[in-house]
C-alpha cells in the first residue's frame, strides 16, 4: 500500500455538560466536544492514548463573555512521547486558546510506529464550545415570543371536567429552531401531548448575549392551563 495514502482518522465525540450557577444570577450549560485527526503518511500503526485525553478547562471569563465556536489547533505527537509544535490556526478568546493549549501539552500517548519503530505524526485538533443559557441568567436577554398558540383541550377528558396545568421546557436556538426538553404535570398524558404540540408552534426571535451581542441558545419554561 502506498504510504502516502495511509491516514488514521481518530474522531472523539465526547460531550461533557457542565452546569455553572451562582445564586440564581448565572445559570448556564456549556457543552464541549473535541474531534481529532491524525495524519499517518509516515506511520503504519496509529498512536495510542491509554489514559484518554486530559480534562480540558474552560476560563470563567470566557463563560461570562459568551465565548462559543471552534478552536483549531495542530500539533506533533513526537516519537519520544512528547507533544511538540503546537500551533493555533483558529483561536477562541478570553483565555480559551491558552488553556486548551496548556492542557494538550499534558496529553499522554504512545507514539505512532512504522514497522515497529516510533515515529512522529501530525495531529489536527478541534475543540467545539456551545452554550445554552438558563432563563435566570442575567447575562443574556430572553427570547422574544412572536407567536404562541394556545394548547388544545383533549376532547376525551372534557366530560370528566379535568383541569390543571402542564409545564413545558424548551431550548430556543439562535437559528430560530426550538427543541422540547421536558414536560412536567400530574394530568393524563393527553394533556402533556397537547401542551407539547402547542409549544412546538411557538415563534420567536432568539436570546442575545448582552456583552458579545451574539444570538445564543436559552432554556425557557412555559405553563399551559387546561379547563373544560
Amino acid at each position: 500500500m502506498n504510504q502516502l495514502k495511509i491516514k488514521f482518522f481518530g474522531v472523539c465525540g465526547l460531550w461533557v455538560l457542565l452546569a455553572f450557577s451562582a445564586a440564581a444570577v448565572q445559570a448556564q450549560n456549556i457543552s464541549f466536544q473535541y474531534l481529532y485527526r491524525v495524519e499517518m503518511a509516515e506511520a503504519n500503526e496509529p498512536p495510542q492514548f491509554p489514559n484518554g485525553f486530559p480534562e480540558f478547562g474552560f476560563p470563567d471569563e470566557a463563560r461570562k463573555n459568551g465565548v462559543e465556536g471552534t478552536l483549531k489547533i495542530s500539533l506533533t505527537l513526537g516519537e519520544d512521547g512528547r507533544v511538540k509544535d503546537i500551533m493555533v490556526s483558529e483561536p477562541l478568546a478570553y483565555g480559551v486558546s491558552e488553556m486548551i493549549t496548556k492542557d494538550l501539552q499534558r496529553l499522554n500517548f504512545q507514539p505512532a510506529r512504522r514497522n515497529g519503530k516510533p515515529v512522529a505524526v501530525k495531529m489536527f485538533f478541534d475543540y467545539i464550545v456551545a452554550a445554552t443559557y438558563d432563563e435566570l441568567d442575567k447575562s443574556v436577554t430572553k427570547p422574544k415570543i412572536t407567536a404562541q398558540p394556545a394548547a388544545v383541550y383533549p376532547e376525551q377528558h372534557r366530560a370528566g371536567k379535568v383541569k390543571g396545568k402542564v409545564a413545558v421546557s424548551a431550548i430556543f436556538y439562535p437559528d430560530g429552531q426550538l427543541k422540547i426538553v421536558g414536560v412536567s404535570s400530574v394530568l393524563p398524558k393527553e394533556f402533556d401531548r397537547a401542551a407539547t404540540a402547542a409549544a412546538r408552534e411557538i415563534k420567536f426571535t432568539p436570546a442575545v448575549h448582552k456583552k458579545s451581542k451574539k444570538p445564543v441558545a436559552q432554556v425557557m419554561t412555559f405553563e399551559y392551563s387546561f379547563k373544560p
